[in-house]
């Protein structure tokens, strides 16, 4: 006689929406109020649920899962209120760097939402400035529907995280079990021909023509597209923050990174160009040195492409703007130019960037040039290298060999401290065989270093580097400039390398150049998760830093 088929209830129906959907893992730190679901993902095979140590930390986790695989994160708060709260700035986060995630947050009973019940917030509302949409699942029924739309809507048009609240007393509930809900795929969004016949033309015209690329260009998978258009074009590619690896940085026609810690070359191509093609890049403060009016030459034209249509005219006035994915966009201009005849053209810009050289002391320390220098020596081609907010950064968006796009992970216009090791981590978990680097100073780090145990736990070949300067570097740079003096940046000394042991991971203190390159072939041969305490040069001063110091001068005291 058949066993009778087991009752659909809204936990179970929770699982088996991911499990169909395909989703292979889950960031979360525990709470009762999921207790249901977890048991029931738990007896599927699948999604996998890695256990974070703190809400953020879940959050970067499935944003680093996210920004290497293309597919959405998902992650879930166990907990109502405290749960959702710490895990609202990894949303904010996702929103400002169009990260898709599925946020799943439990809520409390809402039989009893009135009675000063524990752990009550007002999730939806929590979360909807930083959503592309939030909302409370009304009943069972739903949670199918609901689940499957969000992983569309996050994924779709400029990517984001979406937002779902689901009532404890739901997962209690009988459901009808009406079958899988299949996840649709998103829509490309191609530009119509009109609009890529008028850019064919632009182009044409010019003779000058420069890209600037973003994170848009990431997240459709357009980096192979955009070489193809930029040799075409004979044309310099000058990136975002966002969008470095859109082009390999040793490609011949890269000119790095543009902004105020951007490079001279990049600066120059843009401001010589008579054609700025700008491709899923927002043009936002960084890159456009606080969006100086004489960035674009007066007469060159400006043609912006991007799935947002908010971003299109939004500061600067276009001659062109294309609401479209830039992947189709680049796919559909390719096409259009390749016409009988056609041939690529020289370029016409020749200069390359050049990172700035170390600054060090070596009696005070190392320079960070030569800790990434070191990293690019021993580093794989396909690891996946995630930085944190800090001094560090600037040197490694500057130094670092980035040879494949979607391998540097960064938290770019929310600038969230601690986001590089779960980050990593979350990486790690979509690409077991890659190796995960995590770079962060000793100001970020702390924030989620407690996360170093998960990497410990689940055995992931990840390096954590510490950059040891005993202070949070760009604030004190900034005030010496500004007052000759600081106050509340520096930070108490922290043996990285003995934390590391006391989580079940092996640490080292590299403090002089001798033993740096030593160090990272140690740790690229490590199986399991390292970490690298690095002593770095306090003194030492990005130099395109003083551009940003400028700024601040500018804006904070009024002086010129």
């Amino acid at each position: 006689m058949p066993e009778p088929a087991e009752e659909l209830t809204g936990r179970r129906a929770i699982a088996l929406a991911l499990h169909h959907a395909g989703i292979d893992a889950v960031f979360t730190v525990a709470g009762g109020h999921f207790l249901p679901a977890y048991h029931e993902m738990g007896r599927l095979d699948g999604p996998r649920i890695v256990a974070a140590r703190h809400e953020q930390g879940a959050g970067y986790m499935a944003s680093g899962y996210a920004l290497v695989t293309g597919r959405p994160g998902v992650v879930f708060s166990g907990a109502p209120g405290p749960g959702a709260t710490n895990l609202v700035t990894a949303v904010a986060n996702a929103g400002a760097d169009s990260i898709p995630l599925v946020v799943l947050t439990a809520q409390v009973d809402r039989r009893y939402t009135n009675r000063n019940i524990l752990q009550y917030c007002d999730n939806v509302a929590l979360f909807e400035p930083f959503c592309k949409r939030s909302v409370q699942a009304a009943s069972v029924e739903e949670i199918p529907n609901l689940l499957a739309t969000s992983l569309q809507l996050a994924a779709s048009g400029r990517p984001g995280p979406v937002h779902v609240a689901i009532p404890q007393n739901l997962q209690a509930e009988p459901a009808q079990d009406r079958g899988p809900v299949r996840v649709c795929a998103p829509a490309e969004g191609r530009p119509g021909a009109a609009e890529v016949d008028e850019l064919a033309e632009r182009i044409d015209q010019c003779r000058r023509p420069a890209v600037l690329a973003g994170h848009g260009v990431l997240r459709s998978r357009a980096a192979p597209g955009l070489a193809s258009l930029a040799e075409r074009l004979g044309a310099p590619v000058a990136t975002s923050r966002s969008g470095i690896g859109t082009i390999g940085t040793g490609h011949g026609l890269s000119v790095g990174m543009l902004g105020f810690y951007g490079t001279a070359a990049a600066r120059d191509a843009v401001r010589q160009a008579d054609l700025v093609l700008v491709l899923g890049c927002a043009l936002g403060e960084q890159t456009t040195f606080g969006w100086r009016s004489d960035l674009f030459d007066p007469e060159a034209r400006l043609v912006q492409v991007d799935a947002d249509p908010s971003q299109l005219n939004r500061v600067y006035r276009l001659d062109q703007g294309v609401a479209a994915d830039v992947g189709g966009a680049i796919d559909a201009l390719l096409a259009a130019l390749a016409g009988p005849g056609a041939e690529p053209r020289r370029p016409w810009f020749g200069r390359r960037p050049a990172p700035a050289p170390p600054g060090n002391d070596p009696d005070r320390g190392l320079s960070a040039a030569s800790v990434i220098q070191a990293l690019n020596a021993r580093a794989p081609d396909d690891a996946v290298v995630s930085a944190d907010i800090g001094n560090h950064r600037l040197w490694v968006c500057d130094q670092l060999d980035v040879r494949r796009p979607d391998r540097l992970l960064q938290s770019c216009e929310f600038d969230a401290m601690g986001f590089s090791l779960p980050a990593a981590i979350g990486a790690s978990v979509a690409l077991p065989d890659a190796k995960a680097v995590a770079i962060a100073g000793d100001g970020g780090f702390v924030h989620t270093m407690g996360e170093l145990a998960v990497a410990a736990e689940l055995g992931l070949r990840l390096v954590a580097v510490v950059f040891v300067d005993g202070a949070l570097g760009i604030l004190r740079h900034q005030a010496e400039a500004m007052y000759g003096e600081d106050h509340c940046v520096r930070l108490a000394p922290i043996d990285f390398a003995a934390y590391a042991e006391a989580c079940g991971v092996e640490g080292r203190s590299v403090r002089d150049a001798a033993g740096l390159d030593d160090a990272f072939a140690w740790a690229m041969d490590a199986p399991g998760p390292v970490l690298l305490s690095v002593a770095i040069d306090p003194e030492e001063v990005f130099p395109p830093l003083r551009t940003k110091i400028e700024q601040r001068r500018r804006d904070l005291l009024g002086q010129a």
